[in-house]
């Protein structure tokens, strides 16, 4: 054998060796990251079971001693929970939050929109073809999330998020957004043509303003002879304080996990118990009740909640995880800790619940 052969053997068989070496330091960092990855996506599984509404999808990148996390997401409670479960695994480098968080900041605080539309298509991802979410219809107000190219991806009052042309909402800032939300409606249960050709379409609502004047969905008023629609106001509903009513029959209960009878009982099952008494039948979980109903409250944002809305709350390890019957002027009864029990979410009230502010996401409406 000659010495030049020897030569290119011995390159070759350095060659492997620094290459089996490379992998083997790589390999380390490569398994760390794919199992933080499994940690997160095992996290971003369980938040949430609907992501038609809300969703959580949160990456991993590791730089160093740091895990950074990004991706996007709507609350910090439980991407603040991902770093105690890596540090529960036995992770104990640094973790930064870079996620996206939604809905975003738009321009001039008109960050809502009302539908200006008869009709439009809500859609999954922001193209022309399928993916159909649920339609929005004229007057319905909906919060904005996040701008792309020609449309805006908005969720609905029933809480479907969905991509729309920009030009079938009129963006509007919260002060106008409620002005759709709270007090008296018309609600058309049949379609109904305008002189200038434009038709309301059965289903939709409109503010009423009292006679027979109604706020359209660009801002102008009109006058249309009440025939054409029936007048709904939610805060003269008596069945609303018939639940309060009920509702209040459970205080001073223990708390007991799965409990809905006298002996105690759980929070859905309180909120369960209080509205059956009333002939509302509700499912038995918090998460599955928080898919009924329209969204009438969110954090900043409580003007049109009414008693006997439903409010829900946050946990570290999923989206919902409490709910409550609202009283009013800030005040929930709930079913919590040492059992049924009044609440406020009112810094100023001597029975202020800072842990209820800080949780709160969304209230629904049942019922009008």
């Amino acid at each position: 054998m000659n010495t030049t052969s020897n030569i290119q053997k011995i390159g070759f068989a350095s060659l492997v060796m620094i290459l089996m070496l490379n992998a083997c330091a790589h390999s380390p960092a490569h398994k760390d990251l794919d199992d933080v990855q499994k940690i997160i996506s095992k996290a971003n599984a369980g938040f949430y079971l609907d992501q038609r509404i809300w969703f959580q999808d949160i990456q991993a990148e590791m730089h160093g001693q740091d895990i950074v996390l990004t991706g996007e997401a709507f609350f910090e409670i439980p991407v603040r929970s991902i770093a105690k479960r890596l540090r529960k695994a036995g992770y104990e480098q640094n973790v930064i939050d870079s996620v996206h968080y939604l809905p975003e900041t738009f321009d001039n605080n008109l960050a809502y929109g009302i539908i200006t539309q008869p009709y439009v298509m809500g859609r999954y991802k922001p193209v022309d073809v399928k993916q159909e979410g649920t339609e929005m219809l004229y007057g319905e107000p909906v919060r904005l999330i996040r701008e792309l190219e020609q449309y805006l991806q908005v969720q609905s009052q029933v809480g479907y998020l969905g991509y729309i042309p920009k030009d079938a909402v009129r963006r509007v800032t919260l002060s106008e957004w409620n002005q759709y939300q709270a007090g008296k409606q018309a609600s058309f249960s049949k379609s109904v043509r305008l002189e200038n050709g434009f038709v309301i379409n059965m289903g939709t609502r409109l503010p009423y303003l009292g006679g027979d004047s109604l706020l359209l969905a660009d801002g102008s008023i009109i006058d249309l002879d009440s025939e054409h629609y029936k007048v709904v106001d939610p805060a003269a509903n008596p069945l609303r304080q018939n639940i309060i009513a009920a509702a209040e029959e459970f205080l001073g209960l223990p708390y007991v996990w799965g409990g809905r009878s006298a002996d105690g009982v759980d929070c859905s099952g309180f909120v369960m118990q209080a509205y059956g008494l009333n002939s509302i039948y509700l499912p038995r979980d918090t998460d599955e009740m928080a898919n009924i109903g329209k969204i009438i409250g969110l954090p900043g944002w409580t003007d049109a909640m009414l008693p006997g809305d439903l409010l829900f709350f946050t946990g570290s390890r999923r989206l919902v995880t409490h709910t409550a019957i609202y009283l009013g002027d800030g005040k929930v009864i709930h079913s919590l800790g040492k059992g049924v029990q009044i609440e406020s979410m009112n810094p100023d009230d001597p029975d202020y619940a800072e842990r209820m502010t800080k949780r709160f996401i969304f209230a629904k409406r049942i019922f009008d």
